[in-house]
């Protein structure tokens, strides 16, 4: 369920520019507008068919086949199917899934449950710790929530969107995120330390700055043993120069401006007709600043390059040989950019606390009286989604 859960807050996310809302009373049947009552909250259709789409997504990602005989395949006989035996076929093999040995119709409409537990939760946890909304919220959660209407609301609105229900899951996100922090940012109830989410960026990240050597000629060619040598010994003189004061930027400029004149010169070698040309202009100059923050578990600018630093202490000048190319690597100082820290406090204490705090949330629903409107069940079906 922990993988579940991760993917359920991105289709979530993704879902709250998506999100149906309720089509009206029907006015011949039962009530419809809302889904459930729980502790006293009638939640709108329209959050439920929000949580259904996200539990949709889920379902849609993680459920096999049950059987071979299930998975497609393209022979002649599937391409004279028409196209309204494909979209039945479709809609049977997904509506026939099992996850966690539940119905797929039922395991959406239990997660979609659970997903209004917690919007419900969140709520009146809100409401009983006193928060309140600060510079304007609502009314910028409205704008941005207007400008994705602009673009994507008249198709939903066909199909029975509400913006109305809409607001309400962006309000209520910001909500959960504003509890979080009642408890965990600074001055809240159980503070994460500065000290601590320090110790967590300086375990995790490190600030790099490096020169890409190609082993390459002008043309793009590999270069031989006796090239690869001479590249090498340049690279070690640069990092000779650059522990010996030089400016690391000044010597990566050097670097990239002999590269781009050995292409310039192997372009004018091939177009003799451009050669006097050549001789009068100024080869335009490819330096780019590669300074960068690279993770533990990264694969950027190479995964050999991000091993060796995280091996490497600040200061330190190295270099890494690979098939292709040379890194020209040197350990700068995390916070040599001043806003690194209050750049990325808020996102450490989520990848500190959010499981914790997500279970904390969980245990909030335990205790509700959840009211189930089974009109509404049977009314908002899973189909809706198949084809869009």
């Amino acid at each position: 369920m922990a993988n579940f859960k991760k993917i359920s807050a991105v289709a979530l996310c993704s879902a709250m520019a998506l999100s149906l809302g309720a089509c009206g009373n029907n006015i011949a049947g039962p009530d419809t507008t809302y889904a459930a009552v729980i502790d006293g909250y009638k939640v709108p259709a329209g959050v439920f068919i929000a949580m259904q789409m996200s539990s949709y997504y889920d379902a849609a990602y993680y459920t096999e086949p049950t059987d071979e005989s299930e998975e497609t395949t393209a022979s002649a006989e599937t391409a004279e199917t028409t196209a309204s035996e494909t979209e039945a076929t479709t809609t049977t093999a997904f509506t026939d899934k099992v996850i966690e040995d539940k119905p797929v119709r039922e395991w959406i409409n239990d997660e979609a449950t659970k997903s209004m537990q917690e919007f419900v939760a969140v709520e009146n946890k809100f409401d009983e710790l006193g928060l309140s909304f600060e510079d304007n919220e609502k009314e910028k959660t409205k704008i941005y929530l207007d400008s994705i209407w602009e673009y994507y609301g008249e198709n939903y609105e066909n199909a029975g969107i509400s913006e109305d229900s809409q607001l309400l899951i962006m309000l209520n996100s910001t909500k959960k995120n504003m509890i979080f922090d009642h408890y965990y940012a600074q001055g809240g109830q159980d503070e994460i330390s500065e000290a601590d989410i320090r110790a967590y960026l300086d375990e995790n990240n490190k600030r790099i700055n490096y020169i890409k050597m190609e082993l390459k000629d002008g043309e793009g060619n590999l270069l031989k043993s006796e090239g690869k040598d001479e590249i090498k010994a340049m690279a070690e003189d640069y990092i000779e120069r650059i522990k010996g004061g030089e400016n690391f930027a000044a010597v990566s400029k050097e670097y990239s401006d002999y590269y781009d004149k050995l292409v310039a010169d192997a372009a004018e070698s091939t177009d003799t007709d451009e050669s006097a040309d050549a001789d009068t202009e100024e080869t335009e100059s490819s330096y780019t600043d590669n300074e960068t923050v690279v993770t533990k578990d990264g694969s950027y600018p190479s995964e050999a390059v991000v091993t060796k630093a995280f091996e490497s202490k600040v200061g330190d000048v190295f270099l890494v040989e690979e098939d292709e190319v040379y890194y020209v690597v040197t350990v700068l100082d995390l916070y040599a950019d001043e806003n690194y820290y209050s750049d990325n406090e808020s996102t450490v204490r989520h990848q500190l606390k959010d499981d914790e705090f997500n279970q904390t949330v969980d245990s909030w629903t335990e205790t509700q009286n959840v009211e189930i409107n089974e009109a509404a069940y049977k009314r908002y079906k899973i189909e809706k989604f198949l084809n869009n």
